[in-house]
């Protein structure tokens, strides 16, 4: 009975370390790079940052990770991780919105 316990927990802590999912994390903008990007680099960016955030969403979405790391610590680090990855993405979205309205882009 207690060897079949071990063995249970083992199994839960060996596949809970390894559950947290990986979310895409995007940077702010550098000055070298708004000094370099045009409008139409800013726009392709701004696609990309919404094609991320799709990407977010589609890995936040239940699967097998989710209830792993659900055992593991409760979901936290799943959910932190997409915080911090929706965090990242909004200031990028935010240094090139500030970008394209510093070089006079037509924003769509």
């Amino acid at each position: 009975m207690k060897k079949t316990l071990l063995i249970a927990v083992a199994i839960a802590v060996t596949v809970s370390a390894c559950a947290t999912k990986r979310y895409p994390i995007a940077t702010e903008l550098s000055t070298t790079e708004v000094q370099l990007m045009d409008c139409k680099d800013l726009s392709i960016e701004m696609a990309r940052i919404d094609a991320m955030e799709v990407q977010i969403a589609e890995t936040a979405e239940t699967d097998w990770r989710s209830v792993a790391g659900f055992l593991g610590d409760y979901g936290i680090g799943n959910a932190m991780a997409k915080s911090e990855a929706t965090k990242a993405l909004a200031e990028r979205r935010a240094s090139v919105r500030g970008a394209q309205v510093q070089k006079n882009c037509q924003i769509y």
